[in-house]
């Protein structure tokens, strides 16, 4: 008996152990590690080929990682605060998510937001004040579309699209200099994840009527939404050989290993989206694969 007395201070501390690290674990998740994975690449691939163009650049590494360490905390605190407001709708519409989000608490979730905004604020003094400037929008904007941005439709939708196109602008902006591959980031970041987020929205469609969530797709018939989507689809297919075609028809040269590497990473996902034309998740994930796959065929422009 005195054994058992003995013992459970210690097994109450192994419970709580166990419920931080599971309260870690839904934190990582709902912080989408695979996109803020792709935005540090993104930032890194933007430095590099500006490095490439311009080999004389004496890059500051200490600075990029801070950059780069704020970009990913901002984006983080983004998607938490983005799920604490989703909470209802994702019961609906993406019910893992959900559990993690009730498995964290709202209190949690809404300290962890406020914590990694304010840490990744802080070390943006020791960066120039225009990209601490722009952080700090940065912050403000993802607040709002996660408290209102996101019943607005179209604004929302194109404010995180723009949001994305900042991360190799502010690269630009760190260097002071610009590379042709880096100045078609900025456009092909905001296109291909305008049509995402509307595909988003369109395989939440059921949960967001639900809570009174008005999405874009949600205020058109069936057959023109499938309309305007086909349109965007084949405008982001024209978008991803836009550079090679103004660069073999200003400068008459003809990157064609770049044509053949977005052929393969880019257009082929999206001939596959085409197939699975009314799966929206699955759309959405050959979106992000296309991305992934036009970010690396951009080092062969």
């Amino acid at each position: 008996m005195g054994s058992a007395i003995s013992q459970w201070p210690e097994s109450t501390r192994i419970l709580a152990l166990r419920r931080f690290f599971r309260m870690v674990l839904a934190l990582f998740w709902l912080s989408r590690p695979v996109n803020l994975f792709l935005m540090s690449l993104t930032s890194l691939f933007a430095t590099v080929l500006v490095l490439r163009e311009n080999p004389s650049i004496e890059i500051r590494w200490a600075e990029w990682f801070v950059m780069v360490f704020s970009v990913v905390g901002i984006a983080a605190g983004g998607y938490w605060l983005n799920d604490l407001y989703d909470r209802a709708i994702d019961r609906v519409n993406r019910p893992q998510r959900a559990r993690w989000v009730a498995l964290v608490g709202q209190r949690t979730l809404f300290t962890a937001t406020g914590l990694v905004w304010l840490g990744a604020l802080s070390v943006t003094f020791l960066l120039p004040f225009r990209l601490s400037l722009l952080h700090a929008v940065a912050v403000g904007a993802l607040a709002w579309y996660a408290r209102w941005g996101k019943k607005k439709g179209l604004i929302g939708n194109a404010t995180i699209a723009v949001l994305t196109g900042l991360i190799p602008w502010e690269v630009l902006i760190w260097l002071r200099y610009t590379a042709y591959a880096v100045d078609w980031m900025i456009p092909l970041s905001v296109g291909f994840n305008f049509v995402r987020e509307l595909v988003k929205d369109a395989e939440d469609v059921v949960g967001d009527r639900l809570y009174g969530v008005v999405s874009f797709p949600s205020r058109l018939s069936d057959r023109l939404w499938e309309l305007l989507l086909f349109s965007l689809w084949i405008a982001l297919m024209g978008l991803s050989i836009a550079p090679a075609l103004v660069k073999g028809l200003v400068w008459k040269v003809w990157p064609w290993k770049f044509l053949v590497g977005v052929g393969i990473g880019t257009l082929l996902p999206l001939t596959v989206g085409l197939i699975y034309w009314k799966n929206y998740r699955i759309q959405s994930l050959l979106l992000k694969v296309a991305m992934a796959g036009g970010l690396i065929a951009l080092w062969l422009l």
